[in-house]
C-alpha cells in the first residue's frame, strides 16, 4: 500500500474486501518483504494499491541580486490526489498482456470493480502459467538446439579426423609405391655395376624395402628402425 493518510482507512477497507473475496473463493493472500500476493491455482499474483501524486509546480518570486539561477527558478512539489488506483503487479506480454490497474474515475470509485480486479488476478494467474509453460518449452528448445549444435561439431570433427587419417594413408601408401618403384629401378640398374659392390647394394636395397614398408598404410608389422628410439634422446 503507497497512499497518504487521508485515504489509509479506505485503501484499508478495499483491501480488507479483496482478501475476503479471495478467500471466499478459496484463494489464500500472504504478505512477504512488504509485497502482497495472491496465491492463485499455485501462482503467485502480487497486488496492491496507490494513491497517484500529481507534481505541482510553483514559481519563485525573482530576487533583486540572485547568487545562484535557482533563485528564480520554479519550485515543484508532489501532492497525494486524493483517489486510489488497485494495481497487479505482474509481468505480462504480447498475446498474454493483460489489465493491471483500476482507478477511481468520476462515474465511479475503486470499491465498486473489486469484482472485477479480482476476476483479474485470476486472470493474470492463468496467464502467468501459461508463460511459464511457453517458457519452459522455449528453453527446452534453445537446450535441445544446443545439445543438437554440440553433436553436430563433434560430428564434424570426426570427420574431418577420418577425412585427414585417410588423406594420410593416400599420401603415404603414395609415397610407398613411388620408393618401391625406385627401389625396383636401383636394383635393376646395380645389376651392372662392379660385382665388388653388389653386397653393398643388397644390403641397401634390402634397408630400402624396410623404409617402404614402414610407410606403407597396408602394411601392419612395421619393420623396427633405430628412428624408433629417437625419443629416448629426452631421457638423457
Amino acid at each position: 500500500m503507497k497512499v497518504s493518510e487521508g485515504t489509509l482507512e479506505r485503501a484499508l477497507q478495499v483491501m480488507w474486501q479483496i482478501v475476503a473475496v479471495l478467500e471466499g473463493q478459496g484463494f489464500t493472500v500472504e504478505v512477504s518483504e512488504g509485497h502482497t500476493f495472491a496465491l492463485i491455482n499455485g501462482e503467485r499474483v502480487c497486488f496492491g494499491i496507490e494513491e497517484p501524486v500529481r507534481k505541482v509546480i510553483k514559481q519563485k518570486p525573482r530576487v533583486a541580486n540572485p547568487t545562484d539561477r535557482w533563485d528564480y527558478d520554479e519550485e515543484v512539489t508532489h501532492e497525494p490526489v486524493g483517489k486510489l488506483t488497485l494495481l497487479i503487479h505482474a509481468s505480462t506480454w504480447g498475446k498474454y498482456e493483460q489489465r493491471s490497474r483500476w482507478s477511481d474515475a468520476k462515474i465511479q470509485r475503486i470499491e465498486s470493480v473489486i469484482g472485477d480486479f479480482v476476476a483479474g488476478l485470476m486472470r493474470t494467474a492463468v496467464v502467468l502459467r501459461r508463460q511459464a509453460e511457453e517458457e519452459k518449452r522455449r528453453e527446452h528448445e534453445r537446450q535441445k538446439r544446443a545439445e543438437e549444435a554440440i553433436q553436430l561439431r563433434k560430428d564434424i570433427q570426426e570427420e574431418e579426423k577420418k577425412l585427414e587419417q585417410f588423406n594420410k594413408w593416400v599420401d603415404d601408401w603414395e609415397r610407398a609405391e613411388r620408393l618401391r618403384r625406385f627401389i625396383a629401378v636401383y636394383a635393376e640398374k646395380s645389376h651392372s655395376w662392379p660385382a665388388e659392390k653388389q653386397a653393398e647394394h643388397k644390403a641397401w636395397i634390402d634397408w630400402a624395402q624396410k623404409q617402404a614398408d614402414r610407410v606403407d598404410p597396408f602394411v601392419s608389422q612395421k619393420p623396427a628402425s633405430v628412428l624408433d628410439r629417437k625419443r629416448e634422446l629426452s631421457w638423457w
